[in-house]
């Protein structure tokens, strides 16, 4: 059997020759490909992996027929977990209620879901550790690398009137209403980051946390840059991996909130303007809409971040109490710095190169038309790496 995991990337036809004289052991087959998959999450749950992370890697390595197997055992092994009483961190049960919705298949039996299951063990039992997000079941209750002391999330109330407030944003067809309704959501988060920053001392910041947020292609690459230049304003460090498929984020709990909910809405707005773009060639007649598509991505996610820049200047500048908010804000990149250096120390700097100008161009334009509002209140320190 392992053998047959273990070549489902490296030698087809061995694999195929494996998973063939598998299949023709039945029942056996099937109980023990089904034992390991369980086996291996349960390793990974230990290296920092979540019910998501699996379930992701596996459809961007793979298939969805694979992630759907994958996600079957995924909330298996969860509701096994509650059987036993073994105490899961409340981040992990909402992962297993959004994997339940997915058509996860039937247990492998016959060739093809044998095959499938198979290839996602030798997929699973070769992943690397992560920087722990959730901790894992029968962990005691922690929030990213450290307790809740000093990591508050944003209020569920007002993260309800927010998302509520951004859905209607972009989906109005009227600019000034738009507008309008991001600058409300805007409103709300700001007031709730500066109260939280000047609850604490310069010397008790508490723990930064960190999560994974996924970056789907096409244009992976663009779209981490935009998260990259909001997490930058909201004073959060992100890495992005390509292989995986996202970003990780370090930051404090409501700084995060804000990321994925700002980045969220600038994506889709960027999709939008990008998608009014239309199809482009060039004077050959040839398509140049790839190339273009990338660039104005990346000119957006540009000029959003000067736009967030100047904005995170101007509420620092007007916030009254600086000698309790500045050493604050120190602190905070200190411990921010400190996380990403010690999850990612040997990180590289890559530099993004723009082979169509005029992608670029349009969208600059669209940024400077995009509706901001988000930002969890602009209160930055140092600048992000």
């Amino acid at each position: 059997m392992w053998a047959a995991a273990w070549s489902w990337n490296t030698d087809p036809a061995a694999h195929e020759a494996l998973i063939n004289e598998l299949a023709g052991r039945g029942p056996v087959a099937a109980g023990a490909v089904d034992a390991h998959l369980h086996a291996a999450l349960g390793q990974l749950w230990r290296r920092g992996w979540t019910p998501t992370d699996v379930v992701h890697v596996t459809a961007r390595h793979q298939s969805a027929a694979h992630a759907d197997a994958v996600a079957r055992h995924v909330v298996a092994d969860g509701r096994g977990r509650a059987r036993r009483g073994q105490q899961l961190h409340p981040r992990w049960v909402e992962q297993l209620t959004i994997l339940e919705d997915r058509d996860a298949g039937r247990l492998p039996g016959d060739g093809a879901d044998l095959r499938v299951a198979v290839a996602a063990l030798g997929l699973l039992t070769g992943l690397p550790e992560l920087p722990r997000t959730i901790p894992a079941p029968g962990e005691p209750a922690r929030d990213g690398n450290g307790p809740l002391r000093g990591s508050r999330g944003l209020d569920a109330r007002m993260l309800a009137r927010v998302r509520a407030l951004l859905a209607k944003a972009e989906s109005t067809e009227f600019d000034e209403e738009a507008e309008a309704l991001t600058a409300k959501a805007q409103e709300l988060i700001t007031r709730h980051a500066i109260d939280e920053v000047l609850l604490h001392a310069g010397d008790d910041v508490g723990d930064p946390s960190v999560r994974r947020i996924p970056v789907d292609d096409p244009y992976a690459d663009a779209k981490s840059s935009l998260l990259a230049e909001v997490a930058r304003a909201n004073r959060c460090r992100v890495v992005y991996t390509p292989d995986c498929g996202w970003v990780t984020a370090f930051g404090y709990q409501g700084d995060l909130d804000a990321v994925e909910l700002l980045a969220a809405s600038l994506l889709a707005q960027a999709t939008s303007a990008m998608a009014r773009q239309g199809s482009v060639r060039d004077a050959a007649g040839r398509s140049r809409t790839r190339s273009f598509r990338r660039s104005f991505l990346l000119g957006f996610a540009h000029r959003i971040g000067q736009r967030l820049a100047a904005a995170t200047d101007e509420q620092v500048a007007d916030t009254a109490d600086q000698a309790r908010l500045l050493p604050v804000l120190a602190a905070r990149d200190d411990r921010l710095e400190a996380a990403a250096q010690s999850a990612f120390p040997h990180l590289v700097q890559q530099t993004r190169t723009i082979s169509n100008a005029g992608g670029w161009v349009a969208g600059q334009a669209a940024a400077d038309l995009a509706d901001l509002g988000v930002s969890s209140g602009a209160l930055r320190g140092s600048p992000a790496p």
